[in-house]
């Protein structure tokens, strides 16, 4: 998420905009009379798709916007918050991101965020804005199956639908809206969900580049038939966590880089699918892209090799939480 633009318009909201500010590592703006002008930033951050938090009243906020509003596809979360903080209303980017960050905002400050979209009124969450660890892969069949949903039918789903019962999905076998939860990048008809289940390891030499791994990984990803976005994150060795083009990778592919100790990848050594003498003579461990692979459960690519790297892929059976897997890099 891009920085957001934070600003109050009076001294009474103040206050609540720093702490909103310091709860999103953002600067804050105190706008209003005698102060900065908000118009200006308002309507800059909504052209650079930046979300955009007003402790202000919605009305205000609205005629800051004016006349700069763009397609609904693409705009960003936009929220007026009450100077008290109790009350956070989600004006526009409800499902990219505003609902949820209303949310998440009301139950910092114990008031309650006025979510009006009609089907997260419904439902736990919206099929375009669904929880951590899924992702989806065609949101222009969201609309037409909410819409079909809204109107009594139900929804068919091809794996694993507890999470969506959960929420008060009409979830059934007859259902006439099909939902397909896979890791296969395979077009088709419905909507298409990426679970997050992948772990790609990666091990490398101070000679790769970001272009050489992301291709290495690219090719696994179509050798195993796996979407990129059902990658969780990238695993290496410790020593990789500053590595410049380990580290740029994993932000090409919008992921995390999470490392583990040579200890711990050394407890997957009787696991490898191939391990090497060379590397462990060089390292001290039998292999580093797949030990990292297998962290995620079982492995379902093993080492794949370019000049200056490797990858395996590992898939754990629900998706990965990347705060609980190994070390942040």
């Amino acid at each position: 998420m891009k920085t957001p633009l934070i600003f109050s318009t009076s001294p009474r909201g103040d206050e609540i905009a720093r702490h909103v500010a310091q709860l999103l590592g953002a600067p804050v703006h105190l706008c209003g009379a005698g102060r900065e002008d908000a118009a200006p930033l308002v309507q800059a951050a909504y052209a650079e798709g930046v979300p955009i938090v007003g402790v202000c009243a919605a009305g205000v906020l609205i005629r800051l916007l004016g006349g700069s509003l763009g397609e609904r596809a693409s705009e960003p979360p936009v929220l007026a918050v009450s100077a008290d903080g109790k009350v956070a209303v989600p004006l526009l980017g409800g499902h990219r991101g505003a609902n949820a960050l209303a949310r998440w905002v009301a139950d910092g400050f114990k008031g309650f965020a006025a979510v009006t979209s009609t089907s997260d009124t419904l439902y736990d969450f919206s099929l375009d804005d669904p929880p951590p660890g899924y992702v989806v892969a065609n949101p222009e069949a969201v609309r037409p199956l909410m819409a079909a949903l809204l109107n009594g039918e139900k929804l068919r789903v091809e794996g694993l639908s507890g999470w969506l019962e959960l929420a008060g999905y009409p979830v059934s076998p007859e259902g006439s809206q099909l939902l397909r939860l896979s890791e296969s990048p395979a077009p088709g008809p419905g909507l298409l969900v990426h679970p997050r289940t992948i772990a790609v390891g990666v091990g490398c030499t101070s000679a790769a580049t970001a272009d050489e791994i992301e291709a290495l990984i690219t090719g696994a990803l179509e050798t195993a038939g796996v979407a990129a976005g059902a990658i969780a994150l990238l695993a290496s060795l410790e020593k990789h966590a500053k590595t410049p083009a380990l580290r740029a990778v994993a932000e090409r592919f919008g992921v995390p880089l999470r490392v583990f100790s040579r200890r711990e990848l050394d407890k997957e050594k009787k696991r490898l699918l191939t391990p090497s003498p060379i590397v462990e003579a060089a390292t001290g461990l039998a292999g580093v892209c797949e030990a990292a692979a297998l962290k995620a459960g079982n492995l379902i690519l093993g080492k794949q090799v370019s000049a200056h790297a490797t990858c395996a892929l590992g898939r754990a059976d629900t998706p990965i939480d990347p705060a609980h897997f190994g070390k942040s890099a």
